[in-house]
């Protein structure tokens, strides 16, 4: 009777040990849907290049596509604000791309439609904050091809306004020129 009772406690202690060890290797990612844009990692989603959310079902751009009301302040003439119209649009380069129309209020000049003014800018969401970052590049229009731009911005989820600040070079001036570049702050205000 005492192997018996004995035989009985190891298997018992055996079958705990195994269960024990069973419950601990989980899969933390068993339970977690990431969508088709993202990818599970330790139980997080790891979204694809434009997308956000706890399971990926935010496309980032959209936060900053539509027509805006700009007003803007630049040092070639910082007592002047520039109040403006200017439209973001999905770009056709991937799912973490817009397009800034008008950038600079260049439209204002004439022979230059607001989409020769077309700057190609990636969205993310960095730490938390949604950004935007325009990489240094010429416009495509040949009436601007002297002119180059790069800049970064973010998108303030609470009051759905984007804040720009970015540089206008004109190429074809010397760079001791007061007028070669310019800096420029924006506030982008939704309508």
């Amino acid at each position: 009777m005492k192997n018996y009772f004995l035989r009985s406690l190891i298997i018992a202690i055996a079958a705990l040990g195994v269960l024990t060890i069973q419950s601990c290797d989980t899969d933390p990612c068993a339970n977690v849907d990431c969508g088709i844009n993202g990818t599970c990692f330790e139980g997080s989603c790891v979204c694809d290049a434009g997308y956000d959310g706890t399971d990926c079902n935010i496309v980032i751009r959209s936060l900053f596509t539509g027509v805006y009301d700009v007003e803007e302040i630049c040092d070639s003439d910082p007592s002047f604000t520039d109040i403006y119209e200017s439209s973001i649009s999905e770009g056709i380069e991937g799912p973490q791309f817009v397009t800034i129309g008008n950038v600079y209020n260049f439209a204002s000049f004439d022979d230059v439609e607001p989409e020769d003014a077309t700057a190609l800018a990636s969205v993310s969401n960095i730490g938390g904050t949604y950004s935007l970052l325009i990489e240094n590049q010429r416009f495509e229009s040949p009436i601007l091809q002297d002119f180059e731009i790069s800049g970064t911005g973010t998108y303030d989820p609470a009051t759905a306004v984007i804040t720009l600040e970015y540089s206008i070079t004109d190429t074809s001036l010397d760079p001791f020129d007061p007028a070669y570049i310019d800096n420029c702050v924006q506030a982008y205000y939704p309508q």
